[in-house]
């Protein structure tokens, strides 16, 4: 394990114009240990927190393995660097970096990063404490044109998805792995009924089986979905 332990290697791709930037990690507690990772989590986010970085924790709600992603939040390129050097030099991070390495809660089971494809959404704009993000991980159809028509998609989606209540938020995956150009979608609810009643009217809009049907006569650029899932918003420091 790297010595910082929440850092990443970004691919800079010129096509990709850096706004937020979201790394998510996702953690394994060992048996017994979910509330002890968790503490461990909760005084990793307090000592990024003061070094200025914005940090979420999720549980994720896929099956009963209690995964939970640690998710570093930056504006921009230029903050991630200058925060990951902030990190490696600083004492308080060090010392709790060697305390959880002697005795470690959980394992680091998935790591990546994305980026909004909204250059200018911030860090701090992410979801709060409590709220429900339903997500997906989508691999385009080969070629330029999949990949276009998989981000036109996404805005289609967005508008009729934003218009029924949900906060839609979609990113450019980059997971350390040159041309992995996976895409995620991010539903992002205030709660449980609140997710009900928009997927309820999705149902039965107009705009949306419309939309269904596009994509179903296009078969050639058809994008496959990689991942989904729910994760609860369980602490937010910025």
């Amino acid at each position: 394990m790297k010595k910082y332990l929440f850092s990443m290697i970004l691919i800079l791709c010129a096509q990709v114009s850096y706004g937020e930037i979201l790394e998510v990690y996702t953690w394994k507690p060992y048996p017994g240990k979910a509330d002890q990772m968790l503490r461990d989590m909760q005084e990793a986010a307090a000592i990024h927190s003061d070094l200025g970085f914005g940090v979420t924790i999720s549980a994720l709600g896929i099956g009963t393995n209690q995964d939970v992603d640690y998710v570093l939040r930056y504006d921009d390129l230029e903050s991630w660097g200058r925060l990951n050097d902030a990190g490696i030099v600083s004492s308080e991070w060090n010392t709790f970096f060697a305390k959880f390495n002697a005795t470690p809660s959980g394992e680091l089971v998935n790591s990546f990063s994305m980026i909004n494809h909204d250059a200018s959404n911030m860090a701090d704009n992410f979801a709060r404490e409590g709220q429900i993000v339903g997500f997906f991980r989508w691999q385009p159809a080969l070629g330029f044109s999949g990949a276009e028509a998989l981000r036109q998609g996404f805005m289609t989606a967005k508008g009729i998805h934003e218009s029924l209540g949900a906060r839609i938020e979609t990113y450019q995956v980059l997971n350390g792995v040159e041309g992995v150009n996976d895409m995620m979608y991010l539903m992002i609810y205030d709660s449980y009924s609140h997710m009900a009643a928009v997927n309820e009217a999705i149902q039965t809009n107009p705009e949306w089986i419309a939309f269904q049907i596009d994509i179903d006569s296009q078969p050639s650029q058809a994008a496959t979905l990689l991942l989904s899932g729910i994760a609860v918003m369980v602490a937010s420091y910025d």
